[in-house]
């Protein structure tokens, strides 16, 4: 069992380095890897992150998606209540449903020029960006998963082609231990060390019965 600890944490050891690897390419376009979900679920939204931020905003979107997620729901939300236009307002509206896009085009105008809104105004600009609020979440939700499966992936090659050169390198008879060694990294990696602790204390129990 403490060979079997010893190889589970190697293993977990392996999976590691493979993702270390592929938190280094986050610079390349592997770290966009599911952005285009955003683009896709937020549709007409953008156009208002567009009058917030300027032509340039997906650099921006793309910056922060590459770093903390919690920023970049920051910045789509704080970008959709500033982006919001009058001239804006009605095909926004339409995209999402359920809004008034006429009462949402008065809001916005009479937030430009500040005045203050009316109560079924104030309700009609809460129901959008609730309403908004509601995509955001599901489109960095189904990115986060597409980004997920992408990088486990591109972490499994990785582990399969380390594992497969130490196996070369050792001798064609360790070949097929380091394919399966390669294949078990990347899952195994999380729980690696749990697992090499709880095998090394069952060795002791067993070493120490009567």
């Amino acid at each position: 069992m403490d060979n079997l600890g010893t190889i589970i944490l190697a293993t977990g050891g392996l999976g590691t380095a493979a993702f270390g690897i592929v938190e280094a390419l986050k610079w390349t376009r592997l770290g966009e890897a599911g952005f285009g979900s955003i683009n896709r679920v937020l549709g007409p939204i953008l156009e208002l992150l567009r009058a917030a931020y300027g032509a340039d905003f997906q650099s921006l979107l793309r910056a922060h998606y590459r770093g903390d997620q919690r920023e970049l729901t920051r910045v789509i939300r704080q970008g959709v209540r500033v982006g919001l236009t009058a001239g804006n307002a009605t095909q926004a509206a339409e995209f999402l449903g359920m809004i008034d896009g006429e009462r949402l085009a008065e809001a916005a105008r009479l937030v430009a020029v500040g005045r203050e809104l009316p109560a079924e105004l104030r309700n009609v600009l809460g129901r959008f960006e609730l309403a908004v609020d509601t995509r955001v979440d599901a489109a960095l939700t189904l990115a986060q998963s597409h980004y997920v499966g992408a990088t486990r992936i591109t972490a499994s090659v990785f582990a399969l082609l380390i594992a497969l050169a130490v196996g070369i390198y050792l001798g064609g008879d360790y070949i097929f231990q380091a394919i399966l060694v390669g294949i078990a990294a990347v899952p195994l990696a999380p729980i690696a060390k749990d697992l090499a602790a709880a095998l090394q204390s069952a060795s002791k129990a067993i070493r120490l019965k009567p």
